[in-house]
C-alpha cells in the first residue's frame, strides 16, 4: 500500500504528463541481507507505481523497474535512468568492494566536461550527466553501517543526485564474529518493510 510522503505525490499524479520512465536499482550483497533488500526495494517500487496508476482513468506512467548487479552495471545504464537505489553491505567499515567497483567505474565518465583539452582554461567545466535525478541507499550492516552509507552518499553527491530521505541502515544485530559476519542472513520484517518504503518514495518522487 502507499503509506506517508507516497500518497503526497500520489495526489498530483494524475494531472502529470505521462512518459516511460526507468528506476535502476543497483545492488550487491554477500551474505544474503543486501539481496533481500534489494529485492525489498524493487517491491515498494512497483507496488508504489500500481497504486498510483490505477488512481488514474488513463494507463497512467510505463515504468520500468531494473534490479542489476553491481558488477553488470555500466555507464550507459545509469545515464539512461531516471531514478536510482542503491543497496550494499558494509564491510570493514567500507561500502563493500563490489560496490565500490562499481562507483569507481562509473563516476567520471558521468561528468560532460566543456574543455577536455585544457583543464587549466577558465572555461574548463565539469556538469554531471544525470544532474538532479533522485535517488536512495540502502546498507546492510552488522553493529554499524554509517560509514558505507556516508561513503555512498558523498559519490551521489558528486554526482549532484538528490537524496529523497537520509540513507537506511539495517542492523543485524549479530555479535561480530567471523562465523556469524560469513553465515547467510535474512531481514527481519520491520527491515523489508523501511526497503519497500523507500522503493515506493523514490518512485513516487520520480513519478510526479
Amino acid at each position: 500500500m502507499l503509506t506517508g510522503r507516497c500518497w503526497q505525490a500520489a495526489r498530483a499524479f494524475c494531472s502529470v504528463d505521462s512518459r516511460r520512465k526507468k528506476i535502476l536499482i543497483v545492488w550487491h550483497s554477500r551474505t544474503g541481507m543486501a539481496e533481500s533488500m534489494s529485492r525489498a526495494l524493487e517491491r515498494g517500487a512497483r507496488s508504489c507505481v500500481e497504486e498510483m496508476n490505477s488512481l488514474c482513468e488513463d494507463d497512467g506512467d510505463e515504468v520500468d523497474i531494473i534490479r542489476k548487479r553491481a558488477s553488470t552495471v555500466g555507464v550507459e545504464d545509469l545515464r539512461s535512468s531516471d531514478g536510482y537505489l542503491f543497496c550494499a553491505p558494509e564491510n570493514l567499515a567500507s561500502t563493500s568492494g563490489e560496490m565500490l567497483e562499481f562507483f569507481h567505474r562509473c563516476y567520471y565518465p558521468l561528468f560532460d566536461v566543456s574543455d577536455v583539452n585544457n583543464p587549466s582554461s577558465t572555461k574548463y567545466n565539469e556538469i554531471s550527466s544525470i544532474l538532479g535525478r533522485p535517488y536512495g541507499i540502502a546498507v546492510a550492516a552488522g553493529s554499524d553501517g554509517s560509514a558505507a552509507a556516508n561513503q555512498m552518499k558523498r559519490i551521489c553527491t558528486g554526482w549532484r543526485l538528490a537524496p529523497v530521505q537520509e540513507p537506511i541502515v539495517i542492523q543485524n544485530g549479530l555479535t561480530q564474529s567471523a562465523g556469524n559476519i560469513l553465515r547467510k542472513k535474512d531481514c527481519s520484517d520491520k527491515a523489508i518493510e523501511q526497503c519497500e518504503e523507500l522503493g515506493g518514495l523514490l518512485a513516487a518522487t520520480l513519478l510526479l
